[in-house]
């Protein structure tokens, strides 16, 4: 998991990636990100773990939540750090 806290509860965009081939669900998460307003998320649909992407989102200032569901894919929710923290200190 890559934040604590409270994640956003409205979401922005679903992305459902399942079958798409690589570069393709990175490239399109990322240009969402550009887009995300604070106080939203982005939810992911992948049929395997974006390792890669999770060093990007921290390094970018985004925290994610990644988990596999029972219907077999990965979920992958994604939002602002400053949401979290903003979350954390009672200031939204």
């Amino acid at each position: 998991m890559g934040g604590s806290g409270e994640n956003p509860v409205r979401i922005f965009e679903t992305i459902d990636a399942r079958g798409w081939e690589p570069p393709e669900p990175i490239v399109r998460v990322l240009e969402t990100l550009d887009q995300l307003p604070r106080g939203n998320k982005i939810v992911m649909l992948l049929h395997c773990e974006p390792r890669p992407l999770f060093r990007v989102l921290t390094h970018n200032g985004f925290h994610y939540r990644c988990r596999y569901v029972p219907e077999g894919h990965f979920e992958i929710t994604i939002w602002h750090a400053a949401d979290t923290l903003a979350s954390s200190a009672g200031l939204d």
